[in-house]
């Protein structure tokens, strides 16, 4: 299907056919591609076509909002347009949105690059803060699970917003359309099962009543990677006691945090918490011991029994170095 092209934005010498190929070149790169074969055979960088295309084509919005996506994944504070404008990314994300207003990726993401209360004038002299425009991404795409997972990360519990269709929602609310728009969200399982309380569960959009560990083991099963579901998990469990993870597998407190820690090796938390399992082991292993002593009548340990106790206090000694090195991080 062809494009509509606002002629007032194209120099009379320059060829429309040329403009759409130009277009529907940029429209099916990769994301991750450095480099561009036009249909004329010339190579060109992702960044310099987009600048190109500007230049032809300054209304077609979607070019702006990739150029700001280029300059957050290399960390740039700013681009230089081909006419010399120098562009923020936040001065990217509002050009987007001033040619396209209903683009609901430009509201998304200019929201999350301003802090708690801070507010942007939109170009057209709109000011908004970044609850708004997560409300508005949500008004021009209400399907989208992460829309709503942002929104409601914004709220503290018990606190509710209105969407711009007048409905009223809680953050759990907020998190539970999250999960009936994705059920693979493993974010929004995280941070629901974070709103309740031990013992407390939860029914979600579907009509399933779920507890605050089976919201982590969910979390957990569409993201495996997720470090700090294993943290939390493993805290909802007594001492002694496993869990049977989605996938079958069985895991105790020691082995969440471990898996914790192998995810994320910077979770100072989890250090600490293995740390005071393991604390628990060793007065157990000193208790069994000096009840051996006693029994066999033994004044000093074998050199085995030593070298046991000192490799467990090791152990014991390391994580909590790396508990205090990550905690002053």
């Amino acid at each position: 299907m062809k494009r509509k092209h606002d002629q007032n934005n194209i120099s009379s010498n320059v060829d429309n056919d040329a403009l759409l190929q130009l277009v529907m070149a940029f429209d099916h790169v990769n994301r991750d591609q450095q480099t561009i074969v036009l249909p004329s055979g010339e190579s060109t960088t992702k960044e310099q076509l987009l600048l190109k295309v500007i230049d032809l084509y300054p209304s077609y919005a979607n070019t702006y909002y990739q150029l700001a996506l280029i300059l957050k994944a290399e960390n740039r504070s700013s681009i230089t347009l081909n006419n010399g404008q120098s562009m923020t990314v936040q001065q990217l994300y509002l050009k987007s949105i001033e040619y396209d207003p209903t683009s609901h990726s430009s509201y998304y993401s200019l929201a999350n690059t301003l802090s708690n209360g801070e507010s942007i004038t939109l170009n057209n002299g709109q000011s908004m803060t970044a609850q708004q425009l997560f409300l508005k991404s949500i008004e021009c795409d209400p399907k989208n699970s992460y829309l709503y997972y942002n929104l409601a990360n914004t709220l503290s519990n018990g606190e509710s917003i209105t969407l711009n269709n007048g409905q009223s929602m809680t953050k759990q609310q907020l998190y539970l359309k999250s999960i009936e728009c994705d059920p693979t969200n493993s974010n929004s399982y995280y941070n629901l099962a974070t709103t309740l309380s031990r013992g407390e569960s939860i029914t979600l959009n579907n009509g399933q009543s779920m507890t605050k560990q089976q919201l982590y083991l969910k979390s957990i099963e569409f993201d495996p990677t997720n470090s700090i579901s294993y943290h939390n998990l493993a805290i909802t469990l007594s001492r002694g006691e496993s869990i049977t993870l989605n996938n079958g597998q069985s895991m105790t407190e020691q082995q969440l945090y471990l898996k914790a820690i192998e995810c994320d090796p910077s979770i100072y938390h989890s250090y600490y918490n293995l740390a005071i399992t393991l604390s628990r082991i060793q007065r157990s292993q000193f208790k069994q011991f000096i009840e051996a002593i006693q029994i066999t009548k033994v004044n000093n340990p074998t050199v085995k029994q030593q070298s046991d106790i000192y490799s467990t206090l090791s152990n014991i000694i390391l994580i909590f170095k790396f508990s205090v090195r990550y905690a002053s991080l």
